[in-house]
C-alpha cells in the first residue's frame, strides 16, 4: 500500500460527506475513491476504484442498511478496512461489526484529527473502537426486567403491579426507565427490541 490511503465514504448525508471529503483530502494523506450516498452506489464505485479503508454509516435511508453494505464489502474486497463511522449507537448491531471482522466505530462527534489517526491505524491493519454503549442485558436492573417480562405478556400496568405487588406508579417508573434504555418509543416496540436482543420469547405471552 502506498503512503496515501485510498478512502471511501458511505454516508447518505451529502453535508456530512462533503465535510469529511474536504477535511480529510486537505490532509495529503487521503485520497478520496468513492463518495457514495448508499451501499448499493458504494458497490459500485468501488469496482472501479478500491479502498483501502471505507468510512460506513450505518443508517443509510435508501436500499440496503449498514450492515448489509458492511458484509458485501467484506465478502468482496476482504482486504479493505470498514470503519464505522454513525450516530446510531445500536450495542448488538456494533457487537455484530465487531465480531463479524468490522476494523472500527467512532461515533460521529469525533474530533477530525482523532479520525484521521484512526483511518491511519485500520489502514495497518489495526482495530480501534470506541466505547460500546452497554447491551439492554447488562442495562436492565432485575425489576426492570421483570416488569418487561410481564410487558411480554400483554399485561396493563395495573395487571403489573398486582402480579410483583408494586404500586401501579412504580410500575410506570419502570416503564419509563425500560423505553429509554431500549431507546425505544412505546410498550410494543420495547417488547419487540427485548425479543430481537434475547430478553424475552415470545412464548412468554402464553404463561
Amino acid at each position: 500500500m502506498s503512503d496515501v490511503i485510498r478512502v471511501g465514504l458511505v454516508d447518505d448525508h451529502p453535508v456530512v460527506r462533503e465535510g469529511l471529503r474536504v477535511f480529510l483530502e486537505s490532509t495529503a494523506q487521503v485520497d478520496i475513491q468513492v463518495d457514495a450516498s448508499s451501499g448499493e452506489e458504494a458497490l459500485l464505485q468501488m469496482e472501479q476504484r478500491p479502498c483501502d479503508v471505507v468510512l460506513l454509516d450505518l443508517v443509510l435511508r435508501r436500499g440496503m442498511d449498514g450492515i448489509a453494505a458492511f458484509e458485501q464489502i467484506q465478502r468482496r474486497w476482504p482486504k479493505t478496512a470498514v470503519l464505522i463511522l454513525t450516530s446510531y449507537r445500536d450495542p448488538d448491531s456494533l457487537r455484530y461489526l465487531r465480531q463479524h471482522g468490522a476494523a472500527g466505530y467512532l461515533d460521529k462527534t469525533v474530533e477530525p484529527d482523532d479520525l484521521l489517526e484512526a483511518i491511519r491505524q485500520v489502514a495497518k491493519g489495526r482495530s480501534v473502537w470506541d466505547a460500546l454503549p452497554p447491551a439492554p442485558t447488562e442495562s436492565l436492573t432485575a425489576r426492570e426486567q421483570e416488569v418487561l417480562t410481564q410487558l411480554a405478556e400483554g399485561l396493563a400496568n395495573k395487571e403489573i403491579a398486582q402480579r410483583l405487588h408494586i404500586s401501579e406508579k412504580t410500575v410506570k417508573v419502570h416503564v419509563s426507565h425500560i423505553l429509554a434504555k431500549l431507546n425505544v418509543y412505546d410498550r410494543t416496540q420495547a417488547v419487540i427490541r427485548a425479543h430481537q436482543a434475547g430478553l424475552i420469547h415470545w412464548a412468554s405471552r402464553d404463561r
